[in-house]
């Protein structure tokens, strides 16, 4: 018989991710402003590799039972493995980029002449970790789950008109070389003369495979009729990285690899926005996409302000307490230049912050920092701000405002409205109850019935008590993946 409730088994396997259920948000948002392209798919190789590899497996295996079982470890991720130490023993540039390059680097230095066996555990994860280019290949067309007239396969299948002609053009780069001549269906070792001339050719960088290029160039960036791909967005998003490459002073001199997050929520949030402090001249056919890709910054800014004030809380409940005295407790430790008893119109006219204004106050208590005594109060300045950011704008759209249903922009604007000529402690208990505690015993729980312990803290006889910490911290952003995948094919210069 199982003891105590379900909701605090310890069994189950604990996770921090996500652990108020409000980062998803601005993932949603950028996965429609840039679909394909995303934080773990940054190099535009891998969707022809792997397209090649399922027209190989079909074609020329002689594998009669086509499941995952028989093309991931036997067939792909051998394949893989081959091309990542070929770049390992050709010192290529981009050769710690490459998965299972960590493992495959210790193999080759214990044994740098060769011949070379296949190292089937070089990386564990399924596709050779290349399952997210995998969906890229089903979203674009090269690969299907199923025919024309519906009928479902088990194991994906090549497309002919998308498919076939990729992974041809992938061929008629590598078919003369001795690795896919002589080794590439037969598990014999391989000898270092191969893997050299092999990593010469096909390099992470893409550059020998014209071809390619500009087949996955029109599946990406052309209009197409796809009915698992709406690319209308990604074509706008490539127009603005283009042209951020190009013509912004940030970005002046450096290349792709040199550009962070930072940086790139500078340009999206305050350089071209008509609302920013910077206002930098651009394209007028780039507002729509620009101000979109502003409400994807301005949501991770939302969230950081309330995952600050919830660092901020978990570090305060160092011992069990009634939730009163949890709030009251966090408080108590903070520091505020907003006073709690005024009301919260006082604070809204200057809750406007230049970029470096912003980030400081976010560094002095995100991240792994402990010293979270004015979280609460950069909390709700970030959250004014974000209130003064987005009201009242027509050139936004709403749909993006309104995402994260009761914990979204939208709603931030409403409550900024209902309270703002009350107490800034109410404003600051409604957050705490409903989009702090209440809403991460909510997430938490929805992870409980997928089999994950979710819980920061669990509650015993009224009294809260801590399991762990947390701590706050930005997202990616995907135009910096999409940038590094353009360069791959050849888009960026003018």
């Amino acid at each position: 018989m199982t003891k105590g409730p379900l909701f605090i088994d310890n069994n189950k396997s604990f996770t921090t991710r996500d652990n108020l259920g409000i980062n998803s948000v601005a993932a949603s948002i950028q996965a429609e402003l840039c679909p394909i392209v995303n934080t773990v798919t940054p190099r535009a190789f891998y969707w022809p590799f792997m397209v090649w590899n399922y027209y190989d497996f079909y074609t020329n295996s002689g594998v009669r039972e086509h499941k995952l079982e028989t093309f991931d470890k036997p067939f792909l991720k051998k394949n893989d493995y081959f091309f990542v130490l070929s770049n390992i023993i050709n010192d290529n540039p981009d050769r710690y980029n490459l998965v299972g390059s960590q493992n495959t680097t210790a193999y080759y230095v214990a044994n740098p002449a060769g011949p070379f066996s296949y190292i089937t555990d070089y990386f564990k994860t399924r596709y050779g970790g290349m399952q997210y280019y995998n969906a890229g290949c089903l979203t674009m067309g090269f690969i299907t789950n199923e025919s024309s007239d519906g009928e479902t396969f088990k194991f994906p299948k090549l497309t002919k008109e998308l498919g076939e002609p990729m992974a041809l053009a992938f061929e008629r780069v590598i078919k003369d070389t001795e690795y896919y001549k002589n080794y590439r269906l037969h598990n014999k070792p391989v000898p270092r003369t191969v893997l050299e001339e092999f990593g010469k050719i096909v390099t992470l960088d893409f550059s020998a495979f014209d071809e390619c290029k500009e087949l996955l160039r029109k599946a990406m960036f052309e209009p197409i009729k796809n009915i698992r791909l709406d690319n209308t967005d990604l074509i706008e998003s490539s127009k603005y990285v283009k042209f951020i490459y190009n013509n912004c002073p940030a970005f002046t001199g450096k290349g792709v690899n040199e550009l962070d997050l930072k940086a790139l929520r500078e340009v999206l949030f305050d350089y071209y926005s008509p609302a920013g402090m910077c206002n930098y001249e651009h394209d007028s056919d780039l507002n729509k996409i620009i101000t979109k890709w502003e409400v994807v910054v301005g949501r991770q800014y939302f969230t950081m302000a309330i995952e600050m004030i919830w660092k901020h809380m978990l570090l305060s409940l160092c011992y069990p307490m009634t939730l009163e005295k949890w709030i009251e407790t966090s408080i108590e430790d903070s520091k505020h230049t907003v006073k709690l008893d005024d009301n919260l119109s006082i604070y809204i006219p200057n809750s406007n912050f230049s970029f470096a204004e912003r980030e400081s106050m976010i560094a002095k208590g995100a991240y792994s920092s402990t010293k979270t005594a004015e979280n609460i109060d950069t909390g709700i300045k970030l959250l004014l701000s974000i209130y003064n950011r987005f009201n009242n704008r027509d050139d936004i759209d709403k749909s993006l405002l309104d995402m994260g249903e009761d914990i979204s922009i939208s709603h931030l604007i409403y409550l900024v409205e209902e309270y703002k000529n009350k107490p800034v402690s109410e404003f600051l208990l409604y957050i705490i109850e409903n989009w702090i505690v209440k809403q991460h015993q909510k997430t938490a729980f929805n992870k409980m019935l997928q089999g994950r312990n979710g819980y920061f803290f669990e509650i015993v006889d009224g009294l809260y008590y801590k399991k762990t910490d947390t701590n706050a911290e930005f997202q990616g952003i995907r135009l910096l993946q999409l940038m590094r995948v353009m360069m791959d094919l050849d888009m960026l210069e003018n």
